[in-house]
C-alpha cells in the first residue's frame, strides 16, 4: 500500500467522483482508477461503488476512509517531528564515570557555542556499558578509555592521561618527593570502582603484599575527588588539572596512564557526530596539570 493510492481513494470519497477527484490531484483518469483497483486488490476488497449517480463508499470504503484519514495524519505528525529534529538534532554520548563532569562540561559549553541547534544528552557508563550501548544504538557517540586493538576508523584519541597517588595537602606524603606501594600499607584508602585499572590495582596491591585501609569506594569520579580533598583518603587515579586540597605524588614502582578519546559505530552517518568528532579534536582538553 501506498500512500498515494491513500490520498486517491480518500479524494474521490470525499468529492464522490473519479473525475473531480483526479482533476484535484492532477493526474489522469486512468492513472486514478489503477491505483484504486490495486489498492482494492492489495486489501482484498471493494472500496468503491461505481455508478451512474457518481461513486458511493461500500462498507468497507467507510471503515477505510477514517482508517486512511488516520494514516495521512500520522504521516503528516512523523514528517513535522522530522522536521522539528532537523532543526534542533540531540545528540548521545556515553562518558566514563571515571572522567570529569567538569572537564566535559566545559567541552559542552565551548561545542555549544559552534553549534548551538545541538542538544546534548550524557549517559554515564562503565567501560562495557558504553561498548554495549553504542553497539545497541543507545549512544551515538562514546568518550572512554581507548586501547590499542580498537579500529582507528571508529575511534579517535583525544588525550593520555598519566596516574599517580593523590594525597590531601595535610597528609604527611604531601610533603615527599616521591611514595613507593609499600608505603601505601594500612593508609586510608578511596577505592575507584570498576575503573579501568581497578582489577589489576587490587592483583598489583595484593602481589605487593600492601593492603591500603579501604576506607571509602566510589564509582564515580568527583567524589573520589571530595573525598580526598576532604582528607578522608588516598588514591591512585588519573592527574587532573587545578584540584585544590590535592597533591599529587610520584610513585616510584609505578606507571600507569590510560588513553582518553571517542568511538562511534562505523556505519552511522548522523552529522552531528561528525561536528562532534571535528569539535573534540581541535579541542585543547588541558586535562593534566
Amino acid at each position: 500500500m501506498d500512500l498515494y493510492q491513500i490520498r486517491y481513494f480518500l479524494t474521490i470519497a470525499e468529492v464522490g467522483s473519479f473525475t473531480k477527484a483526479a482533476e484535484l490531484l492532477y493526474v489522469s483518469q486512468p492513472s486514478l482508477s489503477a491505483g484504486i483497483k490495486k489498492l482494492e486488490k492489495e486489501l482484498d476488497v471493494m472500496l468503491l461503488e461505481r455508478g451512474g449517480r457518481g461513486v458511493l463508499l461500500t462498507p468497507a470504503g467507510r471503515l477505510f476512509q477514517a482508517r486512511g484519514q488516520a494514516i495521512l495524519a500520522e504521516y503528516q505528525a512523523v514528517r513535522q517531528d522530522f522536521q522539528v529534529l532537523k532543526a534542533q538534532p540531540t545528540l548521545r554520548i556515553g562518558m566514563l564515570h571515571t572522567i570529569r563532569g567538569s572537564c566535559m562540561a566545559k567541552v559542552i559549553g565551548a561545542f555549544n557555542q559552534r553549534h548551538p541547534q545541538v542538544s546534548i544528552t550524557i549517559y554515564h557508563g562503565y567501560l562495557q556499558e558504553l561498548q554495549d550501548w553504542l553497539a545497541q544504538g543507545k549512544v551515538d557517540l562514546a568518550l572512554s578509555w581507548l586501547q590499542e586493538q580498537d579500529d582507528p576508523q571508529t575511534s579517535q584519541l583525544l588525550f593520555h592521561q598519566p596516574l599517580t597517588l593523590a594525597v590531601p595537602q595535610s597528609h604527611v606524603f604531601a610533603q615527599a618527593k616521591s611514595v613507593c606501594l609499600a608505603d601505601l600499607d594500612g593508609q586510608p584508602y578511596i577505592e575507584r570502582l570498576n575503573c579501568e585499572f581497578w582489577r589489576s590495582n587490587q592483583d598489583m596491591f595484593e602481589s605487593a603484599g600492601v593492603k591500603p585501609r579501604n576506607v571509602y569506594s566510589s564509582n564515580n569520579e568527583e567524589w573520589v575527588i571530595s573525598l580526598i580533598q576532604a582528607g578522608m583518603g588516598m588514591s591512585i587515579m588519573p592527574i587532573w588539572q587545578d584540584l585544590v586540597n590535592t597533591t599529587y605524588v610520584p610513585m616510584t614502582d609505578l606507571s600507569l596512564s590510560r588513553t582518553i578519546g571517542l568511538r562511534w559505530r562505523g556505519q552511522q552517518q548522523l552529522e552531528t557526530v561528525a561536528w562532534f568528532r571535528d569539535f573534540a579534536l581541535e579541542h585543547d582538553w588541558q586535562v593534566a596539570g
